[in-house]
C-alpha cells in the first residue's frame, strides 16, 4: 500500500535518492528543502509527489510546512530527516558559528521536524521516522568535531524517541560511512579520508536503499558492513578501537567542504 512519505533536505544527494526510490516502489514523496528550484526540477522528474520550500533551522517555517501538509493530505506515513551538512577543518580551525549552524541544521532540524509531526502521528494511532546519522554519529572524527558531535546528538535523540514511544512511533537511525554526495563538492574523495576508507566511499542510492529498509525494520544501522564490525569493536575495546583509529588517519588534509 502507498504511503506518504516527507523527506527533509530532498533537493540533493542523499535526500535527492530516497525520493527517486520511494516513487520507483510505489510510495508518495513530500519532497522538502530549502532549495525550491531544485525541488520543482525533481517533482518534475518523478512526476508525482508533492514539495515545500522550507528551512528547517526556523521553526515558524516548519510550523507552517507542517500545517500546510497536513491540509494537503491525510497524513504522513513516514518522516526521513535527511537534511544536514557538513566541515572539514580542526576543532580550533572552524569558527563557533559553524558549530552552531551544524547544530541547527543536523540536529535541530530533525528535532524541530520530528516534534512538529509526531502529535499528527500519534493522533492517527502511529509512525515511523528515520533519521540519517552517520557513523560519525557513534565514532569521533578527526577534523569533524563539529559535525561529529551534531550527530551524536540525532543518534541520542532517535533512540529516547524510540524508549518513549514505540511501538506507537518506530524510529530507525541510518549510521553510513563516508558517502560520495555533494559533500565532497568536485574534489576527489580520497584527499579526506584515509585510502582504506576512501577506497570504500558508498553511493546516495545505495545510503537511500538501506535508508527504505528500515521503514519497514527500524533500528540502528550501520552501513558498510566493515564499518558495522568496526562500531562493534569500539564497544568491545575502545581504547584499542581509538589508538588504530589515530593511526589510520595520521595527517590527515584538513580542508572545508559544504553539502
Amino acid at each position: 500500500m502507498s504511503r506518504i512519505v516527507l523527506i527533509t533536505g530532498a533537493s540533493s544527494g542523499i535526500g535527492k535518492e530516497i525520493a527517486r526510490e520511494l516513487v520507483a516502489r510505489g510510495d508518495y514523496p513530500l519532497l522538502v528543502a530549502r532549495n525550491e528550484r531544485s525541488l520543482r526540477h525533481l517533482r518534475e522528474e518523478l512526476g508525482t509527489g508533492d514539495w515545500f520550500p522550507c528551512d528547517v533551522t526556523r521553526q515558524e517555517e516548519v510550523e507552517n510546512l507542517a500545517a500546510e501538509v497536513i491540509r494537503r493530505h491525510p497524513q504522513v506515513d513516514v518522516l526521513i530527516n535527511s537534511a544536514g551538512f557538513g566541515r572539514f577543518g580542526g576543532a580550533l580551525q572552524i569558527p563557533l558559528s559553524d558549530y552552531q549552524a551544524m547544530m541547527e541544521t543536523n540536529y535541530l532540524g530533525a528535532v524541530r521536524m520530528t516534534l512538529t509531526l509526531l502529535p499528527h502521528m500519534l493522533e492517527r494511532g502511529g509512525g515511523r521516522v528515520v533519521n540519517i546519522a552517520s557513523v560519525a554519529g557513534l565514532s569521533g572524527s578527526p577534523n569533524l568535531a563539529p559535525y561529529v558531535a551534531s550527530k551524536f546528538a540525532l543518534v541520542g535523540f532517535s533512540e529516547s524517541l524510540h524508549l518513549e514511544y514505540a511501538p506507537v512511533i518506530q524510529v530507525g537511525v541510518l549510521c553510513p560511512g563516508p558517502v560520495q554526495t555533494p559533500f565532497f563538492g568536485a574534489g576527489d574523495p580520497s584527499g579526506y579520508f584515509p585510502p582504506p576508507i576512501a577506497r570504500r566511499l558508498l553511493d546516495a542510492n545505495t545510503v537511500a536503499r538501506h535508508a527504505l529498509q528500515l521503514i519497514d525494520r527500524p533500528r540502528v544501522k550501520v552501513i558498510p558492513r566493515s564499518l558495522s564490525w568496526a562500531m562493534r569493536l569500539r564497544r568491545w575495546a575502545p581504547r584499542l578501537f581509538l589508538q588504530m583509529n589515530r593511526q589510520l588517519y595520521g595527517t590527515w588534509k584538513k580542508k572545508d567542504i559544504e553539502v
